[in-house]
């Protein structure tokens, strides 16, 4: 009686799994937000130690650290034109140069160079290489999670939290920074970015409060330039075959149709107060605009400044690694657009 009873409830429990298997809402695909908007204090001071210090590195010699300070034709003369540029918010100007396994994106302000971000086998990034392993920045370098930086008369003060010094770690050189982004799987460097004080205030890719009144300091997707958002969805598609590149993988094609399908799907998935991008949905809406494929998936990010910031968190995110990364992938198509950053990865049929 007893082994009749337990085999009736397994067949029980195996009927209801089989209801909720065909009745229960489609895949989620999550939005990854920027996780540095909250200022809640996130760093293991005991952790770092051994490692904090105010004392500055010495500046390098070499490289694309040099460049900061420089005005931009001085570069154009060396490197030749940009492959593109377009103007970032707030009076600054982004510049995209391309070589062999180099890719860099030099963003100025009134001319002068404030950022360079770096990645590729190839690219200058001295006293760092990419896809070296980053084990040795702790022993050589002198490091603080909680920075204080002054730009014109206000002070801000900075905190790394935990991830973020295992995965977009900030050094000082002289009067300049660097950001070193690290893959957490494999402890390689994968990209480098070399910028001002004033950059990294309005880049805002750590948690940051404005010391002089205790504000937080938040984005502003505001009154962007409208150039703005369709050369960035470029820098996405971009820096996405970079970090592939890195890891020996074949290259996204960009296809424009599921670039639009995109916008729709941001559009229909941001409509309603609750904010959902369902398999489901995305399926439907490819079907829908005879998008021939055989299997699709989604990254989304939110509240993200720029790029590199975005890039680095999908990278070290396992279900947004998964996809941005995955062999059986063909093609990409995306959109930018109000914080969002959405690309859908396409397995072609």
């Amino acid at each position: 009686m007893k082994k009749l009873i337990i085999k009736v409830i397994g067949v029980l429990l195996l009927i209801l799994f089989i209801v909720y298997l065909f009745n229960s809402p489609r895949l989620k695909f999550d939005v990854l937000e920027n996780p540095n908007k909250d200022t809640k204090k996130t760093t293991n001071e005991s952790q770092f130690e051994g490692h904090q210090s105010d004392s500055d590195n010495q500046l390098p010699q070499r490289g694309i650290a040099t460049w900061i300070g420089d005005d931009i034709g001085q570069l154009t003369e060396r490197f030749g034109q940009a492959k593109r540029s377009y103007p970032y918010k707030d009076g600054y100007k982004n510049y995209i140069f391309k070589r062999e396994d180099q890719y860099y994106i030099v963003t100025t302000k009134s001319k002068k160079i404030k950022s360079v971000y770096a990645t590729g086998e190839k690219a200058s990034v001295s006293p760092f290489k990419i896809s070296e392993s980053a084990t040795h920045i702790f022993e050589n370098l002198s490091i603080n999670p909680e920075p204080t930086i002054r730009v014109d008369d206000d002070k801000y003060d900075i905190e790394l939290s935990d991830i973020d010094m295992k995965t977009q770690m900030l050094v000082k050189f002289g009067d300049i920074y660097a950001q070193i982004y690290i893959d957490q799987q494999t402890n390689q460097i994968v990209a480098i970015r070399y910028l001002d004080s004033e950059a990294l205030v309005e880049f805002k890719p750590y948690q940051m409060v404005n010391a002089s009144n205790d504000k937080e300091v938040k984005s502003d997707f505001d009154d962007l330039p409208y150039e703005q958002n369709p050369n960035q969805l470029m820098t996405l598609y971009e820096v996405t075959n970079q970090m592939r590149h890195l890891r020996g993988v074949p290259p996204l094609k960009v296809n424009n149709d599921v670039a639009n399908i995109a916008g729709y799907n941001l559009y229909e998935a941001t409509g309603t107060d609750s904010v959902e991008f369902t398999e489901g949905a995305l399926t439907q809406q490819l079907e829908q605009n005879q998008v021939p494929f055989q299997s699709a998936s989604q990254n989304v990010g939110y509240d993200f400044n720029e790029v590199p910031t975005l890039i680095i968190n999908w990278l070290n995110s396992d279900i947004h690694r998964s996809r941005m990364l995955n062999t059986k992938y063909d093609e990409m198509g995306g959109v930018v657009n109000d914080g969002y950053y959405t690309v859908i990865f396409l397995e072609e049929e």
